[in-house]
């Protein structure tokens, strides 16, 4: 995996609720694998965990080693 010596740090989207839950923000983390995973809205990780039967540690865990994207700092 690539290091990375300014990794960009977690942004907060306070305007944008998760469609599923109803969490009222996500964050750009949350963006980035739902756009991997092909959503429309960006969903939050806990639902997206929950869809596909796994932890929040597993999901990251899986979109970083078969998808190479490294969570955002500070989340």
């Amino acid at each position: 995996m690539p290091e990375y010596s300014e990794p960009k740090k977690v942004i907060w989207y306070d305007d944008i609720p998760c469609p599923v839950c109803g969490a009222e923000r996500t964050n750009s983390w949350e963006k980035r694998i739902s756009r991997a995973l092909g959503y429309q809205a960006i969903v939050c990780e806990k639902c997206v965990a929950k869809e596909y039967g796994l932890t929040v540690a597993e999901l990251r865990d899986t979109m970083e080693n078969h998808f190479g994207l490294v969570p955002c700092p500070g989340i």
